[in-house]
C-alpha cells in the first residue's frame, strides 16, 4: 500500500468515527429535547386548566349582569306602558288647618 492511500484510509476512518460520535451526540440531544418539550407541555397543560376554573366563574358573572340588563329593560318597558295605559290618578287636594 502506498502512503497517499495509507493517509487516505485512516482520514475515512477518523471521519467516520466523528460522524458516528457526532450521531450519537445528536440522538441524546433529541432525546433532551423531547424530554424537556413533555414538561412544557404539561406546564402548559397546568396552565390551560387554571385559565378555565378562572375564566368560568367569570363568565357565568358575566351572564347575570347581562340578564340583569335585560330585565331592566324588560321592568322599563312595562312600567312605561303602565304609566301611558293606567287609570289618570286624581290631582292631590290638600287641606289646610283651620
Amino acid at each position: 500500500m502506498t502512503l497517499p492511500q495509507i493517509v487516505s484510509l485512516f482520514s475515512i476512518a477518523v471521519l467516520t468515527t466523528v460522524a458516528a460520535v457526532i450521531g450519537i451526540q445528536i440522538v441524546f440531544l433529541l432525546k433532551e429535547v423531547a424530554h424537556t418539550l413533555k414538561k412544557f407541555n404539561g406546564a402548559l397543560d397546568a396552565t390551560e386548566t387554571a385559565m378555565k376554573r378562572f375564566a368560568e366563574p367569570v363568565a357565568n358573572m358575566l351572564a347575570v349582569v347581562e340578564g340583569l340588563k335585560h330585565s331592566t329593560k324588560i321592568i322599563e318597558i312595562f312600567s312605561s306602558y303602565i304609566n301611558k295605559h293606567g287609570e289618570p290618578k286624581p290631582p292631590i287636594t290638600m287641606q289646610t288647618p283651620l
